[in-house]
């Protein structure tokens, strides 16, 4: 089989990757506001901004698992991207036009279908790509170009926003269509990167599992490992603001700086850890930050002033960097070369649950106890304990 290097064609994923990490800053940014120009409800408002982690519970695994087996002149992944993307551009600057609520909501909907359609066929690419010992090194430069991409997202939307409330979305559209372009015309997928002799047996195996076989079981704790991590996580990501204006009595103005420290040294540790993964081994790497922000996340608890979490935030993001970087890879290797796809798809399942179930516990915590926001911190360390535990018991080459 033939192998791209990580740095060249890691960099064009990387473009796609930014264009739509781009929309999701932009989106959940304004969204909320409009909802609530509409007379939402608060929870309503909740409810809706979760539709994003509703569809991506089922609908990149079955993308994901199609796009394993099948073959068009186009590609295996790139017919996929191209057949939803297009609907995302148009449909997203439409967003703030809206004249109704109706017509939002269904507006709301189309963009996160099409969005969810998208993402398992784009990052299986990383799988198809490259060869295992540089999927790290190539996850390291899409995420940091990623990353690139919330950064000019949220500073170019705040200053395109001068222009009009839909020059945002217009900005958010632009970078999704840069990204979808430089993809299409760079990347020519190969029927080679397709099923050998190692990936038809993953098929095999995934098709009729052995639920006892090593391979399932493997596969299962990573994924329970990934739910944990991405639990704690989103929980620090949807309480942290609120942490920092009721407990630590910040004004609001000043939180996003705070904030943003977490995700600047996420983007400085991004190459590192993509070089550390690959040099030491990705369940090394994952486990080493995993257990960097077990206890980031108890000695938050602790703080009592804003310098305090910044001085806790920034090695938390180069802590978060090591997980993040390492996990697709070693899913990758542990899950089978031949479906990558799905498993692609799976990650976004648990990372949508993650998303909807960590930030929900901690709300039903705060409630009971009074809203005593130091709490986020002690399960957030409880979640990611659990993450490291689980994934203790996870081989690298397929055993358990």
């Amino acid at each position: 089989m033939s192998f791209r290097k990580p740095w060249t064609y890691g960099f064009i994923l990387g473009l796609g990757y930014l264009g739509v990490s781009a929309v999701g800053p932009i989106y959940n940014t304004y969204v909320p506001l409009q909802l609530a120009d509409f007379g939402l409800s608060a929870s309503m408002v909740g409810f809706v901004m979760t539709w994003d982690n509703w569809l991506n519970l089922v609908i990149p695994a079955l993308v994901g698992a199609f796009s394993d087996r099948t073959w068009t002149r186009f590609g295996r992944r790139k017919p996929w991207i191209l057949a939803s993307a297009p609907f995302a551009i148009v449909l997203f600057p439409l967003l703030p036009l809206a004249s109704s609520l109706i017509l939002l909501l269904t507006l709301i909907l189309a963009v996160n279908l099409a969005i969810s359609v998208l993402r398992a066929p784009g990052i299986s690419l990383l799988g198809d790509m490259f060869a295992p010992l540089d999927r790290s090194k190539a996850s390291g430069v899409i995420n940091l170009l990623g990353g690139m991409g919330i950064v000019m997202a949220l500073v170019g939307s705040g200053a395109a926003y001068d222009w009009g409330p839909n020059a945002p979305f217009l900005l958010g559209a632009g970078f999704l269509f840069g990204g979808v372009l430089v993809f299409a015309l760079a990347v020519r997928e190969r029927r080679e990167w397709g099923p050998d002799p190692e990936r038809l047996r993953s098929v095999r195996h995934w098709r009729s599992p052995d639920f006892r076989s090593k391979r399932f079981v493997n596969t299962f704790l990573l994924l329970l490992a990934i739910f944990f991590s991405f639990s704690a996580f989103n929980i620090l990501e949807t309480w942290i603001s609120s942490y920092a204006r009721f407990f630590l009595q910040q004004e609001p103005d000043r939180i996003p700086f705070i904030v943003a420290v977490f995700a600047g040294f996420l983007l400085l540790a991004a190459i590192p850890a993509g070089f550390l993964g690959s040099r030491f081994g990705q369940k090394r790497m994952i486990f080493f930050g995993m257990a960097a922000l077990t206890a980031l996340f108890a000695a938050g608890a602790f703080i009592g002033s804003a310098n305090m979490l910044v001085l806790l935030l920034a090695p938390a993001g180069a802590a978060w960097a090591m997980i993040i970087i390492n996990l697709f890879p070693l899913l990758y290797s542990v899950g089978g070369e031949g479906v990558i796809g799905m498993f692609a798809g799976l990650y976004y399942t648990v990372t949508s649950a993650s998303a909807i179930l960590g930030p929900q516990s901690v709300g039903f915590v705060l409630d009971m106890a009074g809203r005593d926001f130091r709490l986020m911190w002690f399960v957030a360390a409880a979640a990611m304990t659990l993450g490291m535990i689980t994934l203790f018991f996870v081989r690298e080459d397929g055993t358990a």
